[in-house]
């Protein structure tokens, strides 16, 4: 399999987990680039960016998940696309589990579930993706909102023409990539990144989660 993987990095006020997420990646002999995506940080974020990524994109503004994944994936050479999260430090090596399902050719979008976290809400914005995807499209996804995921580059095309916005961007690129004929699979890894829990800070990320997502069901 010649892996050449750009990874695809959004990061807003990341400071505390981005950099040990970059120098992991660095190491990983199957990523051809690190695209890091500063969506607006107020903190280190960019200084972290500019200084570990192979390519640096910096947003004047916070404009959410969806734009800065599209303006990641604008920048991307690869033959393959990764999109990891932030904040997963050394886990980011996981990366790799995503990639190995993407050598048969009869699979062409690949998810990564996570461990489970004690540190968990009520899960009802997770059922409300796994809910709507099912209805959409018939099938059943166990982590509809998981950040890390991996594909072939002939699906940019179909990414880069569609209009996503923040939080409902994994639940809307997992409808409209089924939709155009892409065989989706789901694959176990051991990413951890940093759980919101039942505090208010959990309450109000999970209340963006669901706005973007009613947001996204709307445009569909």
């Amino acid at each position: 399999m010649n892996i050449q993987a750009s990874v695809i990095i959004p990061a807003f006020n990341e400071q505390e987990r981005l950099e040990k997420t970059l120098l992991t990646l660095k190491e990983q002999s199957w990523v051809k680039e690190i695209i890091t995506v500063n969506d607006g940080s107020n903190d280190e974020t960019g200084e972290i960016s500019d200084k570990y990524s192979d390519v640096s994109i910096h947003l004047a503004t916070n404009q959410g998940k969806g734009t800065a994944l599209k303006k990641g994936w604008e920048k991307a050479s690869g033959n393959y696309i990764v999109n990891l999260d932030a904040d997963i430090g050394v886990t980011a090596s996981e990366g790799v589990k995503l990639l190995a399902p993407l050598e048969y050719s009869f699979i062409d979008v690949v998810i990564g579930t996570l461990p489970p976290s004690k540190k968990r809400g009520f899960g009802l914005v997770k059922r409300k993706a796994q809910n709507v995807i099912y209805k959409r499209t018939g099938k059943w996804i166990t982590a509809p909102l998981s950040g890390q995921r991996a594909f072939h580059r002939e699906w940019l095309k179909t990414l880069l023409s569609k209009d996503y916005k923040g939080f409902g961007i994994e639940l809307a690129m997992t409808i409209d990539l089924i939709d155009a004929g892409a065989n989706l699979v789901e694959v176990d890894t051991n990413i951890t990144h940093r759980h919101t829990g039942k505090n208010w800070r959990g309450f109000v990320h999970r209340g963006k989660q669901w706005l973007d997502i009613e947001a996204a069901v709307r445009g569909g």
